[in-house]
Parts: structure tokens; C-alpha cells; sequence
């Protein structure tokens, strides 16, 4: 057996004596997919431990980052991907995920994943096309107003506080669309929505720590209001399950949130979380 292959074995056992890997496909997608192709200038050994790496910097602040493969396996799980289905990524950093992706939704799916830095894009097309994964495109993130085919699936795997305008015209009825929230209330966490005409409901989440989405996006913060007291305080810590709702902001009307125990108004979208 060789090294890589050995130490992909290895986290796959790790993740799943800590009980957080225990779907089969998702066992065969960490097998086959070699984390260090993604992550080149690092010891191999360094590739497979449980952590996320930097793998871009600026002026010295990390502004990429592969995930932490435990972090991964809970947003793939909530993400729940089929064979044939068609995903959308927003953030392909080094293309790791995209490549798990592409894997999951076999020869017969299809993976668009976008990004903003056009270095990154051109080394995880590169990493992709070498290790022959012919279903995923790589593109810059400004040409998702030209994409006209809706997804079954979008992950989102940089920190926001909204789901974008975009994201909701692009997710299919049923779909379900898994992004690291911080909307203010209850924690930064990663939390899975399924999509039920105008509205989201949330299917699970986990305690996160993603970097801050990059946009050149002007964007503005949105209101809280609690319906219990008004404090900021109040809001439960990020290991507090809750139910979150989300509605589009234009679509939004009052009986949608009534029974909620705050609201929290974004630009593109109203969340209404209940504990």
C-alpha cells in the first residue's frame, strides 16, 4: 500500500472511531479521493491530520483555507448528495471539495464550483484534470449570472451572514443548500436547509469557524428583533440546537415567522429561529 494510501486510511478510521464519518458513500469518497494533490508544499503526513491549512495568504492574513476533514464530512452529511445530482460550490479553494463532490454524484451528476481567486481556480482545475475528474467545471464566481440550470445541491464554504440572491434563484424546489451561517443569532454555525417553495427549513447544523466570505459586494448589516426580550445576550450559545426558517426578503410575509423566537433581517433574506 502506499504512503498517501495508507494515510487516507488512516483519517478514514479516525473520523469514524469519533463517530463523525458513517455514510458509506462518504467513507468511499474520503478513501479515494488524496488530500495532499490538494495541498502542494506540504509534508504528506501533515495533509491527513484533522485540521484545516492555509493555502493562500495576503499581506500575511489567510484569506483560503482547506477544511478540517471532520468539518467537511458534518456540512457533506447535512448536503446529503446523491448519484446524478447536480451541485453547485461556492468556494473552490484548493478543489479538495469539489473533487469529494464529484464523487458523490458519480459519472452521471455534474459539479460547478466557482471562486474568486483566479490563481486558485487555475491550480485546483489543474489538480482535478490530472487526477481525471471529467464531471466538475471550475470557474470564476462572476459568471454565475450566466448560469441558467437550476442545482439539487449548493454548499457554500466561506463564512456569510446571507443567502445570496443568486443562491436562491440557482436552488431547485426540494433542494437543500448548506452554508457556515453567522446571522447574529445562536453562533456561527453550518446549517442545512431544505428548500420548500419560498422556504427554507433547517435540517441539522454544527458549531463552525469558517473564514469570511470575500465579495466586491457592498454589504450591508441587517436588524435583529428578538421576540423575547431585547438583548443581544439572549442569543443561545452556537451548540444550542434551534430551527432556523429562511425566506426571501421579497417574498417574506408575517405568518411565515409567527410562531419564531427571533427574527433577524438580512438584505437577501428574513431567518426566523426558534430554539
Amino acid at each position: 500500500m502506499s504512503r498517501d494510501r495508507e494515510l487516507r486510511e488512516c483519517l478514514v478510521e479516525y473520523l469514524e472511531g469519533s463517530r463523525v464519518l458513517t455514510d458509506p458513500s462518504l467513507i468511499a469518497a474520503f478513501q479515494r479521493v488524496p488530500r495532499h494533490a490538494f495541498i502542494p508544499g506540504i509534508a504528506i503526513e501533515d495533509a491527513y491530520e484533522d485540521r484545516a491549512l492555509s493555502i493562500k495568504e495576503r499581506d500575511g492574513v489567510v484569506i483560503s483555507s482547506i477544511s478540517q476533514p471532520s468539518m467537511i464530512v458534518q456540512m457533506l452529511a447535512l448536503l446529503d448528495v446523491r448519484p446524478g445530482q447536480r451541485v453547485l460550490e461556492i468556494g473552490t479553494g484548493s478543489g479538495y471539495n469539489a473533487a469529494l463532490l464529484a464523487t458523490l454524484v458519480g459519472n452521471d451528476g455534474y459539479v460547478l464550483s466557482v471562486d474568486i481567486e483566479d490563481d486558485l481556480i487555475t491550480r485546483a482545475r489543474a489538480t482535478l484534470a490530472e487526477l481525471e475528474f471529467r464531471n466538475v467545471d471550475v470557474a470564476h464566481a462572476s459568471t454565475l449570472p450566466l448560469v441558467n440550470a437550476q442545482f439539487e445541491r449548493i454548499i457554500v464554504t466561506a463564512r456569510t451572514d446571507d443567502i445570496h440572491e443568486r443562491w436562491w434563484d440557482l436552488l431547485a424546489e426540494d433542494g437543500r443548500i448548506v452554508a457556515p451561517l453567522d446571522i447574529g443569532y445562536g453562533g456561527e454555525r453550518a446549517i442545512g436547509f431544505k428548500r420548500n417553495g419560498r422556504l427554507l427549513h433547517s435540517v441539522g447544523s454544527h458549531a463552525c469557524a469558517f473564514l469570511e466570505m470575500r465579495s466586491v459586494d457592498a454589504r450591508a448589516d441587517g436588524a435583529i428583533f428578538y421576540r423575547e426580550g431585547n438583548a443581544r445576550g439572549n442569543s443561545p450559545n452556537s451548540r444550542v440546537p434551534l430551527h432556523v426558517i429562511a425566506v426571501r426578503s421579497s417574498d417574506a410575509k408575517p405568518e411565515m415567522l409567527a410562531t419564531v423566537d427571533a427574527i433577524v433581517a438580512r438584505t437577501h433574506t428574513i431567518f426566523g429561529v426558534s430554539r
